[in-house]
């Protein structure tokens, strides 16, 4: 569920990669009278990247970027916490 601004949050382990895909999070976004929208965040700067086959399908940077995850330190939730921000926007 959103705020009433559309704000978001979540909380979750860094993701790993597994066999053949880099480390990412799965989201699913679903609006009233829309399709819900799944996709995936990847982390920004890691090297597994770019021998994804779905990160690599996207050929447009643009798009690239929109599913990019920049990670920072966020001690003050806890030690050894990294935050994210993404705005995800349907349009």
């Amino acid at each position: 569920m959103t705020g009433s601004d559309g704000g978001y949050a979540f909380r979750t382990i860094r993701p790993v990669p597994y066999p053949g895909r880099t480390p990412h999070i799965h989201v699913a976004v679903t609006a009233p009278g829309r399709a819900p929208l799944v996709t995936q965040f990847y982390l920004a700067g890691e090297p597994l990247n770019e021998r994804d086959g779905l990160f690599n399908a996207l050929r447009d940077p643009r798009q690239r970027e929109a599913l990019l995850l920049r990670v920072e330190p966020a001690d003050r939730l806890e030690p050894g916490a990294l935050r994210a921000s993404r705005d995800i926007v349907l349009a």
